[in-house]
């Protein structure tokens, strides 16, 4: 009777002790950096950029069909939803660890004769989880449940991004295409005259041979971007999860940028970006593994019987002291399976922290790429304007005979050159407010999460 007690109290000792421990919830101790961004952070913004709903940045409501249609249909994102599901059975199936599982044995005998005989009984097993093994497995399959739905964002973010990014580059690919078509026709003009003032006897052979090759590059130039429009409208057309088609798109300068970027606090990247709270998830994913590990070193008390059976409790409590000394065993295994989660932990830290750093970069980049390219918007305006004046004057004294073939060609590649340029520097202004936009969480923020 002494001994029983003893164990009475040795178990209730250690589950008093323990608890403090293995049953404690994940809290993070990570530090985030004030200064993760930068210099570019407004501390007056109290809003992010990242929080507004992707239809009030991105108001072309061709762009906001096509995104909407990738969102319903594109592969990556039902799989994310499917394995969302998969956690959440995952939850449903830890917390029936709580539970007793109860079966049936049957069995029967035949004697011989009309000698018959049968058993259906029920067997009843109950695991008992006394040092939080189980309430772990329910919370880490919480934490995996979480981590699956910021997945499923990040998907989301990327996915919209790419439509959008391919949407505007169709709309660039456009622009170009009309300019070249332009350059095509001007220098067919330039070509007939040239033509005109060799047959006056003013300009050699080799002035017309110099403006017909300058047309064959510019109709070259043309079937490449006309290849290159279909490949590109394939590549959104997969994104769609739809076979290559059409893809209806508005004018380039019909795009107008947000009048204010707010950027808000960095701190609002833990609330926006997907990949940052997935790092997080990560940490305590890691932490449940730890409570795990050193759950390990406890017994695990299984009751097992007839249903209806009676236990004695005295015999119930020796065999679970009993049980205790089994994991001196395997303490070799045990401690390093501790020490290696610990070391998890630690590793899972570090990403997450690093994950905030990579974020600040990428917003602090992209803000910049956005002013930039502002700023060059006004330069590149004014030299295709400089230039579009110098090849109407070059032409007009072309056609007078009173300058060269070379002179004509000069102004027209330049004219051309400056015009691509700044069709790409727009392009780029787009790009880069998609990148920012992104970078502060957007595109996942609205009611599609």
């Amino acid at each position: 009777m002494k001994n029983k007690r003893i164990y009475i109290l040795v178990l209730a000792g250690m589950i008093l002790f323990s608890s403090c421990s293995l049953y404690r919830k994940y809290t993070s101790d990570a530090t985030v950096r004030s200064d993760v961004m930068g210099d570019v952070v407004n501390p007056q913004d109290t809003v992010s950029m990242g929080d507004m709903d992707w239809r009030t940045v991105f108001t072309d409501p061709l762009l906001q069909n096509l995104i909407e249609t990738a969102l319903a249909n594109n592969t990556d994102m039902r799989s994310a939803k499917l394995s969302i599901e998969q956690a959440q059975n995952n939850v449903k199936s830890a917390k029936w660890g709580y539970a007793p599982t109860l079966y049936f044995s049957p069995s029967a005998a035949y004697q011989g004769g009309s000698s018959f005989s049968a058993r259906i009984p029920i067997n009843a097993s109950w695991q008992l989880g006394i040092f939080g093994q189980t309430t772990t497995g329910v919370r880490k399959a919480k934490a995996q449940v979480a981590y699956e739905e910021d997945y499923k964002q990040a998907v989301q973010v990327s996915l919209a991004a790419n439509v959008a990014n391919l949407y505007y580059t169709l709309v660039m690919l456009d622009r170009e295409l009309e300019i070249e078509m332009q350059t095509q026709g001007l220098w067919e003009e330039s070509l007939e005259t040239t033509r005109a003032l060799y047959d006056a006897g003013i300009y050699e052979s080799p002035a017309v041979y110099q403006m017909e090759a300058s047309v064959a590059a510019v109709k070259t130039e043309i079937l490449d971007l006309r290849n290159t429009i279909l490949t590109t409208e394939a590549s959104l057309c997969n994104l769609l999860a739809e076979p290559p088609h059409h893809i209806e798109r508005a004018s380039f300068g019909a795009f107008q940028m947000p009048e204010q970027l707010h950027l808000g606090l960095p701190v609002r990247l833990l609330d926006a970006r997907p990949d940052v709270r997935m790092a997080e998830r990560n940490m305590e994913l890691a932490y449940y593994g730890t409570q795990s590990a050193r759950q390990d070193f406890y017994p695990t008390i299984n009751i097992e019987g007839l249903f209806g059976a009676a236990f004695s409790p005295a015999q119930l409590i020796g065999q679970a002291v009993a049980s205790l000394t089994q994991p001196i065993f395997a303490a070799g295994k045990l401690t390093a399976q501790l020490k290696n989660a610990k070391l998890n932990q630690e590793k899972a830290k570090m990403e997450f922290e690093q994950s905030l750093l990579d974020a600040g970069k990428e917003v602090y980049t992209y803000l910049h790429n956005c002013q930039t390219a502002g700023q060059k918007a006004t330069l590149f305006e004014g030299r295709v304007n400089s230039l579009q004046q110098a090849y109407d004057a070059t032409s007009s004294l072309m056609q007078h005979g009173s300058t060269t073939y070379l002179e004509v060609l000069n102004a027209q590649e330049s004219l051309l050159t400056a015009q691509l340029s700044q069709v790409q520097n727009q392009y780029e202004a787009i790009e880069a407010l998609i990148n920012l936009y992104t970078a502060l969480g957007g595109f996942g923020t609205s009611s599609d999460k």
